[in-house]
């Protein structure tokens, strides 16, 4: 039968419903602000990706705005250039070096897959190729002009041209990234990339005047061919940007640095660009010197960069944006979520007060009623119904019950007392004869178990009688009491003393040698004879002595009534011998 088997409880239940109903708005709430939270996050991936793209891109530009100087320095008069050109040339392969830097930086983390290591893969390339880059443009600019061959200087500009390549992957990677975490920055991304590039030929079609200009030459059909090559990529990227733009609506922003760079580069900066193509297509005497030329056309193209840079900072504020409103969604979903769980739970607890606890308090205290215990509580009736009716029944039948308990406690309490009373000397408060002799065979019954050694001291008052005859039985009790209190205190723990009757004593010392027994009586002994016992009724305190007989078990065995008669026997030695004093009992002799 499975009557033993409890059910689950009423208030089990409706745990069981709050839980349920709980998890199941927590699980609609949880997907919600998971979708959520994967949006926010992804948008952080965006803005970093965003971020680490810019570093390479500025990585790009500043290895691209260094062949500047460095064309300037190849194309001047004085061998190593004037110190104008070389501390210019310095300062720019300082920014190089920081931005490259920065870049490292973060191509030193700790990931593992293909485009990433292989953009480190070139990352580390580019440190080596630039190092030889700048010895090449150092060596060649230190020579006489005289001497600089055209053939040199095109290899000397090719080789820092040749660098921007070997960056590239970490500016494809980081797009990627940032295209991969949040697809909606992918046309803006996109554009970033397109001005970079745009920026970077801009750049590399000045580097391609500067053999000519440096000779003061007309273009070679090698120097005419990448130039048309360069300016025909150029164009390109200038009609993607312009199809970007008309993809989607920029912001202000943009749209401003857009017009600039058609204004500024792709206005002024091609209109100086076709004067120096037709001199250099022509008779070549173009009266600027690459420095000169430098620094007309480097402010031309800040434009592409200002497209660039803003268009990262869309790219930054569009992830800001989708964060912003991530958070956002998070808090009033996390706040109306806490609003909802409140009322809900606030309504389980309104039911939970008003049926399911009072029910529950009266089924526990029953149940403890018919356990016996009687210290439960019972609720509290809110209302005159039939609640309180089943309350006001289970609290007369636990009044009832608890009276049923006061007298059967004061029962037992009676029985408790006079047990005790039964095992205490009523004089001294020790333990009687009875009390002493069961305590006693507990404990041989333990010494022959575990084999240790047993003492039985017996403890007779000298001449109690006379004090009994001189100052009366009073004094003669008191004698017996302050007696009394001296044993209990003398005795070590875990021995028993008790009274055997009159003035007799008796202890049970466990664990002790004879020796250490002897030792022990005397030093009791020595403590009885030095007090004085008050005996009341104006009489004189009195000084009393003992005499003591001891049997121990290894010698007498692990009888008690073998110890005692034993002890018995040195004890009447000792009172035969002049009292206070101390007598263990000799071995038995062989018959």
């Amino acid at each position: 039968m499975d009557n033993d088997k409890r059910s689950l409880t009423l208030r089990g239940w409706f745990r069981l419903i709050t839980v349920g109903l709980m998890l199941l708005i927590l699980l609609a709430v949880s997907r919600l602000m998971w979708l959520e939270w994967r949006q926010l996050d992804r948008a952080q991936q965006g803005q970093q990706a965003v971020a680490r793209l810019r570093l390479a891109l500025v990585a790009v530009e500043m290895v691209s705005r260094e062949r500047g100087p460095s064309n300037s320095v190849l194309g001047d008069e004085v061998p190593g250039g004037n110190p104008v050109l070389r501390d210019r040339l310095r300062k720019a392969r300082m920014r190089t070096d920081l931005a490259f830097s920065q870049l490292h930086a973060v191509l030193a983390e700790p990931r593992s897959d293909r485009p990433y290591l292989h953009a480190r893969e070139r990352a580390e390339a580019y440190r080596m190729a630039l190092q030889l880059a700048r010895q090449r443009v150092d060596q060649l600019a230190a020579t006489p002009k005289s001497e600089r061959q055209p053939t040199a200087i095109r290899e000397a500009v090719q080789g820092m041209v040749a660098l921007v390549p070997m960056l590239t992957p970490a500016v494809i990677l980081f797009a990627d990234d940032a295209h991969h975490a949040d697809p909606s920055l992918a046309t803006v991304v996109w554009g970033a990339r397109r001005a970079g590039e745009l920026r970077e030929y801009a750049g590399l079609l000045g580097s391609l005047f500067t053999p000519a200009l440096a000779r003061q030459a007309p273009f070679a059909p090698e120097e005419v061919a990448a130039i048309h090559q360069v300016k025909g990529r150029i164009a390109q990227l200038h009609d993607l940007l312009e199809a970007r733009a008309g993809m989607e609506e920029p912001t202000p922003a943009v749209r401003a640095a857009h017009e600039r760079m058609d204004q500024v580069y792709f206005g002024q900066g091609q209109a100086f660009l076709r004067q120096v193509l037709d001199t250099g297509y022509a008779h070549g005497r173009f009266g600027l010197t690459p420095a000169e030329f430098a620094a007309r056309y480097v402010p031309l193209m800040e434009p592409i960069v200002g497209l660039r840079d803003a268009l990262l900072l869309e790219a930054e504020q569009r992830s800001a944006a989708v964060q912003t409103t991530s958070r956002c969604t998070l808090l009033v979903v996390s706040m109306t979520t806490a609003v909802a769980l409140f009322l809900v739970l606030v309504m389980l607890r309104m039911a939970f007060q008003r049926f399911v606890r009072p029910l529950s308090q009266v089924s526990s205290a029953l149940h403890a009623m018919s356990a016996g215990d009687l210290s439960q509580p019972l609720p509290r009736p809110q209302a005159q119904d039939e609640m309180a009716e089943v309350i006001a029944g289970a609290e007369a039948l636990r009044q009832a019950t608890q009276a049923r308990e006061t007298l059967e406690q004061e029962r037992d309490k009676l029985i408790d007392t006079l047990r005790a009373q039964s095992a205490t000397d009523f004089l001294t408060s020790l333990p009687n004869r009875r009390a002493f002799f069961e305590t006693a065979e507990s404990e041989l019954a333990r010494a022959k178990r575990h084999e240790f050694n047993v003492v039985v001291m017996l403890i007779d008052v000298d001449h109690f009688k006379r004090v009994n005859d001189t100052a009366g039985h009073a004094a003669g009790d008191r004698v017996l009491v302050a007696m009394a209190q001296t044993l209990r205190n003398g005795m070590r723990q875990g021995d028993v003393v008790a009274r055997l009757g009159g003035e007799e004593f008796v202890a049970l010392l466990s664990y002790c040698e004879p020796d250490d027994a002897v030792r022990f009586a005397d030093r009791l002994r020595e403590a009885v004879a030095g007090q004085w016992v008050d005996v009341g009724d104006d009489m004189p305190p009195v000084r009393l002595t003992i005499s003591i007989g001891l049997a121990d078990s290894n010698t007498h065995g692990l009888d008690i009534n073998r110890l005692l008669a034993r002890a018995d026997d040195a004890l009447y030695a000792a009172k035969h011998a002049g009292r206070n004093r101390t007598v263990l009992a000799e071995p038995p002799t062989e018959a």
